[in-house]
């Protein structure tokens, strides 16, 4: 099985790989589930996509809706699992990304939402946590996942992100002082 130990680790360009790359089993099967929703080449319609097919992973899921004013693209909060909110320390729920992350780091997750809604695939990262709310010492890994409200271009990013704590058992082991961010275009099963 290819892993994301074998790829490059550059957080400037992704790289290409297939689900099996993926390391968490869960974001594994959620992107089986994203690609068997796909209308052809274009992402799952929201009322696709059924919560509870996904049960147990729901206190990890996050929608995000594209709102552009004045010419600028930001994503606001829909929808926030408890375990975000518990990780995070606060609720998020109908705020905007870029209010709630602290930079660069918000810069860095912005970016993996457009890249997902740009290439209307879903985009795997893994890298160090940056936040003002109660984790400390840890690492996040996500999946996002493009999808349509109406029409053919995306407009809401659907998202599952899990933690690992750095001595907390887990898929990925290294130098936490030297860990960069792992961004993958996931291209299909």
């Amino acid at each position: 099985m290819e892993t994301f130990a074998t790829q490059p680790r550059v957080a400037s360009e992704p790289v290409a790989c297939g689900i099996d790359a993926i390391p968490d089993p869960r974001l594994r099967d959620l992107a089986s589930y994203w690609f068997s929703k796909r209308a052809g080449e274009l992402p799952p319609r929201r009322a696709d996509i059924d919560p509870l097919q996904f049960k147990p992973i729901l206190p990890n899921i996050l929608l995000l809706d594209r709102v552009v004013e004045a010419g600028r693209v930001r994503y606001r909060y829909r929808l926030v699992g408890t375990t975000v909110v518990a990780i995070t320390g606060r609720e998020l729920t109908g705020r905007f990304l870029d209010e709630m992350l602290p930079l660069p780091y918000g810069d860095y997750v912005q970016r993996l939402h457009d890249m997902t809604l740009l290439h209307r695939v879903p985009v795997y990262s893994l890298g160090l946590y940056h936040d003002e709310g109660n984790f400390i010492n840890g690492l996040t890994y996500r999946l996002l996942m493009p999808l349509r409200t109406g029409g053919e271009e995306p407009d809401m990013v659907f998202v599952c992100q899990f933690w690992q704590r750095r001595n907390d058992p887990g898929h990925w082991s290294g130098d936490w002082q030297k860990a960069e961010p792992e961004i993958a275009l996931i291209s299909g099963p």
